[in-house]
């Protein structure tokens, strides 16, 4: 298939949105088929030196980037959040232009929008009128307002997001049109989908956004050697939504007889409120950050922790989940979003989203259970373990080619000519 990728965010050499958009374009073409990936020039240093070190990969040749630029007093307004928003807006109608030159020169089988993972955010290309995959999107999730202490800038970050939405959605006529012409919706969490099927959209599955490479997975499963103390690990960006201080509350009051150390791996805003909050829960002593780590020295803390705990207040999943469970890492979550919908219910502790006090308790509850029954946290490492092994990119692409193989049409079979009579020379 002749395939036009959207990813807005596209770098081969970072995380999140960034890796997964280069990677689904990446892993669509080295399944075989010609993808042309529209994206920012902002990732073409390294998105060209990735493909200039796999030259002699068959891949290069079946993949090509359109570097679509927006004016520079765009990009200049993006330092702001609401740039942010009128950014990718410009982008995508720039985008749209863009895609229609492409697609009268070469037409296109299919159209997959991959990031931005915004619902909201929506896309022009079904305006090419090919069949569309939109998405994996999040952004029908949101913070529970309950848990608005643990939110120290709810106003600054929550209710601007909340309101953008709403606007969005109300008055894009875009964001309708987007969903309601989709062949396939896919969606990153239950919230989501809900909306999405709102909004008018025909055909919505759940489907992660993430996947593994699979040199990331260890061969077998990592056993793990017995230690005094129960080794906890927290990585991610330290911003308010991540709730990082719920961790430490619930760890405040986990029974005094449990030995536990929480590692915190990452950096970000909250990093100078870091020692206070320790000190706030009474955690001196227990707690370790190691800020931001080169990728195999954060390999190398997943398997060297006994646990993953991360509690964040809004997210579509996280690759983080992904990563832990890769690493044979049993899991201490909350029972809400992407990390209800797909985390296996065997592979970890998910503690339901009621009140503050109630969650907090319950996770110190889950802290105490991983300590006393080492042999439940071995059992539910090795399950996600093998829930990680179905979630590496190419299997990942492989069900995305599945569902694009259903909506595409099949091409029409060449006629076959009809045989000629053979005539003779009629005897004299």
């Amino acid at each position: 298939m002749k395939i036009l990728t959207s990813a807005y965010a596209c770098d081969p050499t970072r995380g999140g949105e960034e890796g997964f958009g280069f990677n689904w374009a990446w892993q669509t073409a080295r399944q075989g088929h010609f993808v042309r990936c529209l994206t920012q020039p902002v990732g073409r240093p390294n998105i060209e030196a990735y493909l200039a070190d796999h030259v002699h990969d068959s891949t290069t040749s079946r993949l090509q980037f359109e570097y679509v630029a927006v004016p520079k007093w765009v990009d200049f307004l993006a330092r702001w959040q609401f740039g942010i928003y009128l950014h990718y807006l410009v982008w995508q109608y720039l985008a749209w232009r863009t895609a229609k030159r492409l697609e009268q020169r070469t037409p296109f089988d299919l159209v997959h929008h991959a990031t931005y993972g915004s619902l909201q955010m929506a896309s022009r290309l079904w305006q090419l009128g090919k069949p569309m995959i939109f998405g994996p999107v999040g952004g029908g999730q949101q913070a529970p307002k309950a848990f608005r202490a643990y939110l120290p800038n709810w106003y600054k970050t929550e209710i601007p997001r909340t309101f953008m939405s709403w606007l969005l959605v109300t008055f894009d006529a875009n964001v309708r049109q987007n969903l309601q012409q989709a062949s396939v919706v896919l969606t990153t969490n239950q919230e989501t989908a809900t909306l999405a099927k709102n909004l008018g959209a025909q055909r919505v599955e759940l489907f992660l956004d993430s996947g593994l490479p699979e040199a990331f997975i260890p061969d077998q499963f990592p056993e793990r050697q017995p230690a005094a103390e129960l080794r906890l690990l927290w990585l991610g960006r330290l911003i308010s939504r991540k709730a990082l201080p719920v961790v430490l509350a619930a760890l405040a009051q986990v029974d005094p007889r449990v030995r536990f150390r929480l590692t915190v791996v990452g950096d970000g805003p909250m990093m100078p409120l870091l020692p206070g909050l320790i000190q706030q829960y009474g955690l001196e002593g227990r707690v370790t950050c190691l800020g931001t780590l080169p990728w195999s020295e954060v390999r190398h803390a997943y398997l060297t922790h006994d646990a993953f705990f991360f509690t964040s207040l809004r997210d579509s999943f996280a690759a983080q989940f992904l990563e832990a469970m890769a690493t044979g890492l049993p899991i201490i979550t909350l029972n809400h979003q992407g990390a209800r919908d797909f985390i296996p219910a065997a592979a970890g502790l998910k503690v339901p989203v009621t009140t503050p006090e109630e969650t907090i308790a319950a996770l110190a509850r889950a802290v105490e259970h991983f300590y006393d029954h080492p042999a439940a946290r071995e059992s539910m490492g090795r399950a996600g373990y093998a829930f990680a092994l179905t979630q590496t990119w190419p299997k990942r692409v492989n069900r995305l080619l599945q569902l694009a193989a259903e909506i595409v049409p099949a091409p029409a079979p060449i006629p076959t000519p009809r045989p000629q009579p053979t005539s003779y020379p009629v005897p004299g």
